[in-house]
Parts: structure tokens; sequence; C-alpha cells
């Protein structure tokens, strides 16, 4: 079977898949915040009540959580399918980044769309509710104290376990390239070695001195020829 797509929809997966794990991430640390503030019980409840979440956070939460389980049995598929063709293959073939500089880089991207996020939405919600906005209030107020390191520790951990699977598939991938690389190796020389040019004059040589004659006779008219010259 052929698959046809074009660039554009080929970047199109990875998106839509960063996209619901950044909204992920963006409702855990929220829950995160709201559990810092108020602790787990009746108080809580009530936060998330006042806060104008009743309308859209269940079925929201509820939608972003079947895209993250999807994501994450797709994920585990893959691994399992690149641990089975992986087997056999040494462990020093990865000169990519390292777990640590992976786990790094997703950190600084996440941490800070997730801090951005979390403003509007409070935003907007303060906005429908009390109809004014806050601002950064929302992260430097009152409760800026818990905010901005709840948000730090929460898009750390995500950003732990999906850097961790992320760096895992690119050790595997890499791997079984290289070892597809050193079973079928190819040619390092870019140019013919002059000795080829010797060994083709040869051959087509012997060729010649070779060749048995087809057995034809000469055309009526070349006869004619050699015949008048003679």
């Amino acid at each position: 079977m052929v698959v046809r797509t074009t660039p554009r929809v080929a970047t199109l997966g990875p998106r839509l898949r960063n996209a619901v794990l950044i909204l992920f991430a963006l409702f855990v640390a929220h829950d995160s915040v709201y559990l810092a503030q108020f602790g787990l019980g009746a108080r809580f409840a009530t936060a998330m009540s006042q806060g104008g979440h009743d309308l859209y956070w269940a079925p929201v939460s509820l939608a972003i959580g079947v895209g993250v389980a999807l994501i994450f049995l797709v994920a585990v598929a893959l691994m399992a399918r690149l641990e089975l063709r992986a087997v056999g293959t040494t462990g020093d073939m990865w000169d990519g980044p390292s777990y640590l500089h992976e786990l790094a880089s997703t950190w600084l991207r996440l941490f800070p769309t997730v801090a951005v996020l979390f403003a509007i939405q409070e935003n907007v919600e303060h906005f429908l509710v009390d109809g004014h906005l806050v601002g950064l209030w929302a992260l430097a107020g009152a409760a800026g104290s818990v905010v901005l390191p709840v948000l730090a520790a929460t898009t750390f951990v995500l950003a732990s376990l999906g850097s961790l699977v992320r760096w895992r598939i690119r050790v595997l991938e890499a791997r079984i390239a290289s070892s597809r690389r050193a079973t079928y190796p190819r040619p390092t020389a870019s140019r013919r070695p002059k000795v080829w040019a010797d060994v083709g004059a040869v051959v087509a040589h012997r060729w010649i001195l070779d060749r048995r004659d087809a057995g034809r006779a000469p055309p009526p008219f070349l006869r004619r020829t050699i015949g008048a010259t003679v």
C-alpha cells in the first residue's frame, strides 16, 4: 500500500501531538496549583466552582486525558517494536544528545509555555466570572509564591517522562540504523580507482581478440566494391 502525503500533512501529526501534551501539562499544572493553595477536599471543590471551572473542566479534561492515553499507547507500542528490532545491537551507537540535554531542552520550552497559558486561562476565567482581567496577577499575585514553583515542578516531572520516551526511541532508531549500515557497508571512495580503468581496457581488448566470427557474408554491394578494387 502506498500512502501519498505532503510536507504540511506530514508535520500535522507531531504538531497535534505536541498541542495535546501541552494542554495536558496545563491542566495538570492548574490542578496542582489549586491543590497547593486549597488542599484536597471541600475547599478545592469550592475554589474550582467559584473560578468558573464547572462549565468546561470535566469534559475538556476527559477529552485531553483520552488523547494523552492514545499517544502513550502508541509510544509504548513503538518502543516495544523498536526494542525487538534492536535485540543484538550494541549500546554504543548513539552519538546524539544525552537524556539530560533532551530533558533540559524540553523543560525550558514547556515551563514558560504552560506559565503563559496558565495566565491566559486565569484571565479568561476571571473575565467570564467577575467581568475583569487580572493580568500577571495570576502568576505573581497573592498566590504568586505558590504558582510559579508548582508550575515549574509539575512541568519538570512531565518533561522528564516525555523526554525519556522520546530519547529512548531515538536511541533505538539510531542503533537499528547503525546495525543496518554495518551489515550492508557502502563504498567510501568518492572516485573510481585508476586500476579499474586498466581492467576495463584489458577486458574490452580481450573481447575483441576472442570474439568469434558471426558467420555472415558481407552484403552484396560490399562484395562488388571489394571485387572492383581487387
